[in-house]
Protein backbone atom coordinates (compact mmCIF):
# COMPACT_ATOMS: atom_id res chain seq x y z
CA UNK A 1 0.00 0.00 0.00
CA UNK A 2 3.15 2.55 0.85
CA UNK A 3 4.76 1.55 -2.28
CA UNK A 4 1.74 1.94 -4.49
CA UNK A 5 0.88 5.50 -2.57
CA UNK A 6 4.90 6.43 -3.52
CA UNK A 7 4.06 5.46 -6.80
CA UNK A 8 0.97 7.72 -7.34
CA UNK A 9 2.99 10.95 -5.70
CA UNK A 10 5.90 10.21 -8.06
CA UNK A 11 3.95 10.00 -10.97
CA UNK A 12 1.79 13.08 -9.50
CA UNK A 13 5.38 15.17 -9.51
CA UNK A 14 6.50 14.20 -12.68
CA UNK A 15 3.78 15.05 -14.74
CA UNK A 16 3.65 18.24 -12.82
CA UNK A 17 6.76 19.30 -13.60
CA UNK A 18 6.74 17.73 -17.32
CA UNK A 19 3.88 20.48 -17.32
CA UNK A 20 5.99 22.93 -15.74
CA UNK A 21 8.71 22.26 -18.21
CA UNK A 22 6.45 22.89 -21.31
CA UNK A 23 5.21 25.99 -20.08
CA UNK A 24 8.64 27.47 -19.51
CA UNK A 25 10.09 25.64 -22.76
CA UNK A 26 7.33 27.61 -24.93
CA UNK A 27 7.59 30.74 -26.01
CA UNK A 28 7.08 32.80 -29.76
CA UNK A 29 10.19 32.24 -31.59
CA UNK A 30 10.41 34.28 -34.62
CA UNK A 31 14.61 33.91 -34.93
CA UNK A 32 15.25 31.87 -37.57
CA UNK A 33 18.45 30.67 -35.61
CA UNK A 34 16.37 29.08 -33.35
CA UNK A 35 15.00 26.72 -35.35
CA UNK A 36 15.51 23.04 -34.77
CA UNK A 37 17.15 20.21 -36.73
CA UNK A 38 14.63 18.50 -38.25
CA UNK A 39 13.96 15.90 -41.34
CA UNK A 40 11.16 16.09 -43.28
CA UNK A 41 8.49 12.46 -43.65
CA UNK A 42 9.08 11.93 -47.19
CA UNK A 43 5.53 11.68 -48.65
CA UNK A 44 6.78 8.94 -51.12
CA UNK A 45 7.86 6.31 -48.51
CA UNK A 46 4.61 3.74 -47.68
CA UNK A 47 4.23 2.26 -44.02
CA UNK A 48 5.81 -1.01 -45.44
CA UNK A 49 9.41 0.93 -46.59
CA UNK A 50 8.09 1.09 -50.35
CA UNK A 51 9.25 3.65 -52.41
CA UNK A 52 6.71 5.12 -54.81
CA UNK A 53 8.23 5.85 -58.12
CA UNK A 54 4.99 6.34 -59.81
CA UNK A 55 1.80 8.57 -60.30
CA UNK A 56 -0.35 5.08 -60.42
CA UNK A 57 1.56 3.83 -57.20
CA UNK A 58 1.17 7.05 -55.61
CA UNK A 59 -3.09 6.83 -56.13
CA UNK A 60 -3.45 3.39 -55.19
CA UNK A 61 -0.95 2.69 -52.56
CA UNK A 62 0.73 6.32 -50.94
CA UNK A 63 -2.48 8.60 -50.91
CA UNK A 64 -5.03 6.68 -49.42
CA UNK A 65 -2.55 5.65 -46.68
CA UNK A 66 -1.08 8.87 -46.21
CA UNK A 67 -4.92 10.84 -46.33
CA UNK A 68 -5.79 8.11 -43.14
CA UNK A 69 -2.75 8.73 -41.28
CA UNK A 70 -3.67 12.99 -41.71
CA UNK A 71 -7.10 12.43 -40.10
CA UNK A 72 -6.06 9.75 -37.74
CA UNK A 73 -3.53 12.04 -36.40
CA UNK A 74 -4.70 15.74 -37.04
CA UNK A 75 -8.03 16.99 -38.58
CA UNK A 76 -9.57 14.00 -37.90
CA UNK A 77 -12.51 11.21 -39.34
CA UNK A 78 -15.24 13.31 -40.68
CA UNK A 79 -19.16 11.11 -41.24
CA UNK A 80 -19.09 9.05 -44.53
CA UNK A 81 -22.39 10.13 -46.36
CA UNK A 82 -24.58 6.89 -47.63
CA UNK A 83 -26.43 9.48 -49.72
CA UNK A 84 -26.83 13.35 -50.48
CA UNK A 85 -28.26 15.60 -48.49
CA UNK A 86 -31.10 17.98 -49.09
CA UNK A 87 -30.61 21.50 -50.49
CA UNK A 88 -32.82 24.83 -51.14
CA UNK A 89 -32.49 27.14 -53.33
CA UNK A 90 -34.29 30.41 -53.03
CA UNK A 91 -33.30 33.31 -55.98
CA UNK A 92 -33.19 36.25 -54.25
CA UNK A 93 -32.38 38.67 -57.34
CA UNK A 94 -32.65 37.46 -60.84
CA UNK A 95 -31.14 41.05 -61.73
CA UNK A 96 -28.75 41.98 -59.23
CA UNK A 97 -26.41 45.32 -59.79
CA UNK A 98 -28.39 44.71 -63.24
CA UNK A 99 -26.39 41.83 -64.28
CA UNK A 100 -26.57 39.16 -62.09
CA UNK A 101 -28.34 36.51 -60.35
CA UNK A 102 -27.85 36.02 -56.67
CA UNK A 103 -28.73 33.17 -54.50
CA UNK A 104 -29.81 31.91 -51.63
CA UNK A 105 -28.55 28.38 -50.62
CA UNK A 106 -29.72 26.03 -47.33
CA UNK A 107 -27.26 23.41 -46.94
CA UNK A 108 -28.71 20.86 -44.68
CA UNK A 109 -26.51 18.86 -42.87
CA UNK A 110 -28.31 15.69 -41.75
CA UNK A 111 -31.51 14.00 -42.93
CA UNK A 112 -33.44 16.20 -40.20
CA UNK A 113 -33.75 18.55 -42.65
CA UNK A 114 -35.02 21.72 -40.86
CA UNK A 115 -34.56 20.41 -37.39
CA UNK A 116 -31.12 19.87 -37.83
CA UNK A 117 -28.21 21.40 -38.34
CA UNK A 118 -27.92 23.53 -41.25
CA UNK A 119 -26.00 26.15 -43.13
CA UNK A 120 -26.49 29.15 -45.50
CA UNK A 121 -24.13 30.44 -48.71
CA UNK A 122 -24.54 33.13 -51.15
CA UNK A 123 -24.16 32.49 -54.52
CA UNK A 124 -23.69 35.06 -57.25
CA UNK A 125 -23.84 34.53 -61.44
CA UNK A 126 -22.93 36.08 -63.98
CA UNK A 127 -26.08 36.64 -66.32
CA UNK A 128 -23.60 37.05 -69.52
CA UNK A 129 -22.23 33.96 -69.34
CA UNK A 130 -22.79 31.43 -72.14
CA UNK A 131 -22.84 28.25 -70.48
CA UNK A 132 -22.25 27.17 -67.01
CA UNK A 133 -19.07 29.37 -65.37
CA UNK A 134 -16.10 28.64 -63.48
CA UNK A 135 -16.45 29.67 -59.70
CA UNK A 136 -14.99 30.41 -56.49
CA UNK A 137 -16.13 29.42 -53.08
CA UNK A 138 -14.62 31.32 -50.31
CA UNK A 139 -14.97 30.19 -46.55
CA UNK A 140 -16.47 32.93 -44.64
CA UNK A 141 -17.71 34.20 -41.39
CA UNK A 142 -20.02 37.43 -40.47
CA UNK A 143 -18.14 41.02 -41.50
CA UNK A 144 -15.13 38.80 -43.12
CA UNK A 145 -17.68 38.52 -46.12
CA UNK A 146 -17.58 42.39 -47.22
CA UNK A 147 -13.55 42.19 -47.71
CA UNK A 148 -14.43 39.84 -50.29
CA UNK A 149 -13.91 41.46 -53.31
CA UNK A 150 -16.47 39.62 -55.28
CA UNK A 151 -17.52 42.28 -58.06
CA UNK A 152 -13.30 41.67 -59.14
CA UNK A 153 -14.22 38.27 -59.84
CA UNK A 154 -17.57 38.53 -61.82
CA UNK A 155 -16.19 40.88 -63.87
CA UNK A 156 -13.28 38.25 -64.50
CA UNK A 157 -16.49 35.98 -65.69
CA UNK A 158 -16.47 34.18 -62.14
CA UNK A 159 -19.27 32.89 -59.83
CA UNK A 160 -18.48 33.67 -56.35
CA UNK A 161 -20.09 31.78 -53.71
CA UNK A 162 -19.86 32.64 -50.18
CA UNK A 163 -20.18 29.83 -47.79
CA UNK A 164 -21.57 30.86 -43.89
CA UNK A 165 -18.97 28.73 -42.09
CA UNK A 166 -19.08 28.89 -38.50
CA UNK A 167 -23.02 28.57 -38.73
CA UNK A 168 -23.34 24.96 -38.17
CA UNK A 169 -19.96 24.25 -36.33
CA UNK A 170 -18.85 26.92 -33.99
CA UNK A 171 -15.23 28.33 -33.83
CA UNK A 172 -15.32 27.87 -30.13
CA UNK A 173 -13.84 25.47 -27.69
CA UNK A 174 -15.97 25.71 -24.91
CA UNK A 175 -18.66 24.87 -27.49
CA UNK A 176 -17.71 23.45 -31.02
CA UNK A 177 -19.80 20.52 -30.87
CA UNK A 178 -22.55 21.94 -30.61
CA UNK A 179 -24.68 21.90 -33.89
CA UNK A 180 -22.78 19.67 -36.98
CA UNK A 181 -20.56 17.72 -35.37
CA UNK A 182 -22.26 16.58 -31.91
CA UNK A 183 -25.21 15.56 -34.78
CA UNK A 184 -23.04 12.98 -35.88
CA UNK A 185 -22.52 10.91 -32.56
CA UNK A 186 -24.27 7.76 -32.11
CA UNK A 187 -26.86 6.82 -29.50
CA UNK A 188 -24.55 6.80 -26.22
CA UNK A 189 -21.98 8.72 -27.52
CA UNK A 190 -20.97 12.12 -25.23
CA UNK A 191 -18.00 13.36 -26.90
CA UNK A 192 -16.10 12.79 -29.67
CA UNK A 193 -13.33 9.73 -30.29
CA UNK A 194 -9.85 10.90 -30.11
CA UNK A 195 -9.74 10.32 -33.95
CA UNK A 196 -12.60 12.18 -34.79
CA UNK A 197 -13.24 15.53 -36.84
CA UNK A 198 -12.55 19.03 -35.57
CA UNK A 199 -13.48 22.19 -36.50
CA UNK A 200 -11.28 22.40 -39.43
CA UNK A 201 -12.45 19.26 -41.01
CA UNK A 202 -16.49 20.12 -39.95
CA UNK A 203 -15.66 23.41 -42.13
CA UNK A 204 -14.73 21.13 -44.64
CA UNK A 205 -17.45 19.03 -44.65
CA UNK A 206 -19.74 22.19 -45.07
CA UNK A 207 -17.80 22.76 -48.34
CA UNK A 208 -18.25 19.79 -49.79
CA UNK A 209 -22.10 19.79 -49.01
CA UNK A 210 -22.04 23.20 -51.00
CA UNK A 211 -19.96 21.09 -53.68
CA UNK A 212 -22.62 18.57 -54.06
CA UNK A 213 -25.09 21.26 -54.43
CA UNK A 214 -23.29 22.64 -57.26
CA UNK A 215 -23.05 19.30 -59.27
CA UNK A 216 -27.05 19.93 -59.89
CA UNK A 217 -27.05 23.93 -60.72
CA UNK A 218 -26.87 24.43 -64.65
CA UNK A 219 -25.47 27.41 -64.23
CA UNK A 220 -22.03 26.52 -62.54
CA UNK A 221 -19.38 24.69 -63.75
CA UNK A 222 -18.74 21.85 -61.14
CA UNK A 223 -15.70 20.60 -62.50
CA UNK A 224 -13.91 24.29 -62.23
CA UNK A 225 -14.15 25.13 -58.51
CA UNK A 226 -11.69 26.61 -56.65
CA UNK A 227 -11.90 26.97 -53.36
CA UNK A 228 -10.34 29.84 -50.92
CA UNK A 229 -10.08 30.74 -47.61
CA UNK A 230 -7.89 32.84 -45.28
CA UNK A 231 -6.10 32.54 -41.95
CA UNK A 232 -7.50 29.67 -39.81
CA UNK A 233 -10.52 29.53 -43.00
CA UNK A 234 -7.36 28.69 -45.14
CA UNK A 235 -6.66 26.02 -43.01
CA UNK A 236 -9.96 24.43 -43.82
CA UNK A 237 -9.90 25.22 -47.42
CA UNK A 238 -6.62 23.06 -47.91
CA UNK A 239 -7.70 20.16 -46.11
CA UNK A 240 -11.16 20.34 -47.90
CA UNK A 241 -8.71 20.23 -51.39
CA UNK A 242 -6.83 17.41 -49.77
CA UNK A 243 -9.91 15.08 -49.51
CA UNK A 244 -12.45 16.52 -52.05
CA UNK A 245 -10.83 16.12 -55.72
CA UNK A 246 -13.42 17.63 -57.21
CA UNK A 247 -12.09 20.84 -55.81
CA UNK A 248 -10.13 22.34 -59.01
CA UNK A 249 -8.02 24.58 -57.28
CA UNK A 250 -7.55 25.48 -54.17
CA UNK A 251 -6.57 29.06 -52.21
CA UNK A 252 -5.53 28.89 -48.63
CA UNK A 253 -4.12 32.36 -48.13
CA UNK A 254 -1.95 33.10 -44.49
CA UNK A 255 -3.02 29.78 -42.71
CA UNK A 256 0.18 29.14 -40.90
CA UNK A 257 0.19 26.14 -38.93
CA UNK A 258 -1.88 23.56 -39.94
CA UNK A 259 -2.34 25.19 -42.88
CA UNK A 260 0.12 25.62 -45.38
CA UNK A 261 3.25 25.86 -42.97
CA UNK A 262 6.02 23.11 -41.78
CA UNK A 263 4.91 22.57 -38.59
CA UNK A 264 8.52 20.96 -37.40
CA UNK A 265 9.78 24.70 -37.56
CA UNK A 266 8.19 25.65 -34.25
CA UNK A 267 8.27 29.16 -35.40
CA UNK A 268 5.55 31.72 -35.17
CA UNK A 269 2.09 29.52 -34.41
CA UNK A 270 3.05 26.09 -33.34
CA UNK A 271 1.34 22.97 -32.66
CA UNK A 272 1.53 23.85 -29.30
CA UNK A 273 -0.30 27.09 -29.38
CA UNK A 274 -2.48 25.55 -31.60
CA UNK A 275 -3.64 22.75 -29.40
CA UNK A 276 -3.71 24.98 -25.60
CA UNK A 277 -5.44 27.99 -27.80
CA UNK A 278 -7.44 26.42 -30.09
CA UNK A 279 -8.14 22.49 -29.76
CA UNK A 280 -10.97 22.12 -31.21
CA UNK A 281 -9.66 22.63 -34.38
CA UNK A 282 -8.10 19.32 -34.67
CA UNK A 283 -9.22 15.85 -33.05
CA UNK A 284 -7.68 15.21 -29.87
CA UNK A 285 -5.01 12.87 -31.21
CA UNK A 286 -3.37 16.18 -32.61
CA UNK A 287 -2.41 16.79 -28.71
CA UNK A 288 0.38 14.57 -28.49
CA UNK A 289 2.22 16.60 -30.89
CA UNK A 290 2.78 19.66 -28.79
CA UNK A 291 6.09 20.50 -28.28
CA UNK A 292 6.67 17.06 -30.14
CA UNK A 293 6.33 17.67 -33.77
CA UNK A 294 9.76 15.52 -34.85
CA UNK A 295 6.96 12.39 -33.94
CA UNK A 296 4.51 13.60 -36.47
CA UNK A 297 4.46 11.00 -39.02
CA UNK A 298 3.53 13.52 -41.98
CA UNK A 299 3.74 17.56 -42.20
CA UNK A 300 1.52 19.88 -43.64
CA UNK A 301 3.94 19.37 -46.94
CA UNK A 302 2.05 15.95 -46.84
CA UNK A 303 -0.98 17.48 -46.94
CA UNK A 304 0.05 19.74 -49.92
CA UNK A 305 0.84 16.78 -51.26
CA UNK A 306 -2.50 15.26 -50.99
CA UNK A 307 -3.75 17.99 -53.44
CA UNK A 308 -2.21 16.88 -56.17
CA UNK A 309 -1.76 16.78 -59.26
CA UNK A 310 -4.25 19.81 -58.94
CA UNK A 311 -2.79 23.29 -58.61
CA UNK A 312 -2.62 25.40 -55.42
CA UNK A 313 -1.29 28.50 -54.13
CA UNK A 314 0.02 29.58 -51.43
CA UNK A 315 -0.59 32.83 -50.38
CA UNK A 316 1.82 34.63 -47.39
CA UNK A 317 3.31 38.08 -46.58
CA UNK A 318 5.99 39.33 -44.80
CA UNK A 319 4.53 41.07 -42.17
CA UNK A 320 2.53 37.78 -41.01
CA UNK A 321 5.72 36.19 -38.77
CA UNK A 322 3.24 34.41 -36.34
CA UNK A 323 2.28 32.26 -39.61
CA UNK A 324 5.48 31.38 -41.17
CA UNK A 325 5.61 32.29 -44.84
CA UNK A 326 8.96 30.80 -45.08
CA UNK A 327 7.39 27.91 -43.71
CA UNK A 328 5.24 27.61 -46.53
CA UNK A 329 7.56 27.91 -49.27
CA UNK A 330 9.24 25.37 -47.40
CA UNK A 331 6.54 23.31 -47.40
CA UNK A 332 5.33 23.64 -51.12
CA UNK A 333 8.53 22.36 -52.06
CA UNK A 334 8.64 19.44 -49.81
CA UNK A 335 5.37 18.67 -52.10
CA UNK A 336 7.06 18.87 -55.06
CA UNK A 337 8.09 15.78 -55.79
CA UNK A 338 4.49 14.05 -55.70
CA UNK A 339 3.80 16.29 -58.17
CA UNK A 340 6.75 15.45 -60.36
CA UNK A 341 5.46 11.92 -60.70
CA UNK A 342 2.92 13.49 -62.66
CA UNK A 343 5.60 15.60 -64.53
CA UNK A 344 3.97 18.88 -62.93
CA UNK A 345 6.33 21.50 -62.05
CA UNK A 346 6.03 23.00 -58.50
CA UNK A 347 7.08 26.36 -57.35
CA UNK A 348 10.33 27.66 -59.73
CA UNK A 349 12.60 28.38 -57.04
CA UNK A 350 15.27 27.18 -54.78
CA UNK A 351 15.11 30.53 -52.37
CA UNK A 352 12.31 31.67 -51.13
CA UNK A 353 11.62 34.45 -53.65
CA UNK A 354 11.46 38.24 -52.57
CA UNK A 355 8.59 40.42 -51.25
CA UNK A 356 5.88 40.82 -54.16
CA UNK A 357 7.44 38.61 -56.50
CA UNK A 358 5.06 35.46 -57.53
CA UNK A 359 6.07 32.07 -58.83
CA UNK A 360 3.19 31.07 -60.31
CA UNK A 361 4.62 29.31 -63.09
CA UNK A 362 3.67 25.93 -62.28
CA UNK A 363 1.15 23.95 -60.70
CA UNK A 364 2.87 24.51 -56.80
CA UNK A 365 2.62 28.85 -56.68
CA UNK A 366 3.87 30.74 -53.71
CA UNK A 367 4.57 34.69 -53.24
CA UNK A 368 4.96 36.84 -49.97
CA UNK A 369 3.17 40.13 -50.42
CA UNK A 370 4.22 43.14 -48.71
CA UNK A 371 2.14 43.77 -45.47
CA UNK A 372 0.33 41.72 -43.07
CA UNK A 373 -2.11 38.89 -42.03
CA UNK A 374 -5.05 38.87 -44.73
CA UNK A 375 -5.96 39.82 -48.16
CA UNK A 376 -5.06 42.98 -49.89
CA UNK A 377 -5.76 43.49 -53.70
CA UNK A 378 -2.34 42.26 -54.80
CA UNK A 379 -3.81 38.65 -53.70
CA UNK A 380 -6.64 38.89 -55.47
CA UNK A 381 -5.04 39.94 -58.63
CA UNK A 382 -2.81 37.07 -58.39
CA UNK A 383 -5.21 34.24 -58.05
CA UNK A 384 -6.97 35.26 -60.51
CA UNK A 385 -4.44 35.64 -62.87
CA UNK A 386 -3.28 31.58 -61.76
CA UNK A 387 -7.20 30.69 -61.67
CA UNK A 388 -7.26 31.76 -65.48
CA UNK A 389 -4.54 29.28 -66.18
CA UNK A 390 -6.42 26.05 -65.08
CA UNK A 391 -10.06 26.94 -65.21
CA UNK A 392 -10.87 29.26 -68.53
Amino acid sequence: MKKALYLLIVSFLTLTVQSQDIKKEWTRNYDESKIPAYTLPDPLLCENGHVVTSAEEWEKYRRPELLDIVKTYMYGHAPVLEHPLEYKVEIVDANFQGKYTKKNITLYLTDKNEAGPLTHAELVIPNNAKGPVPLFMIFGWGFMNQMYPSDLFLEHGYGVAILNTFEAAPDRKESFTDGLISAYYNDKQVYRRPNEWGSLAAWAWEASRLMDYFQNDAQVDAKKVAVLGISRLGKAALWAAAQDRRFAVVFPVNSGCGGGALSRRMIGETVWSMNNEFPHWTCDNFQQFSLREQYMPFDQHSVIALCAPRPIYLATAVEDTWGDPKGEFLAGKGAEPVYALYGLAGIGCEDQPTVDNAMDKGYIAYHVRSGGHGAMPYDWNQFIKFADRFLK
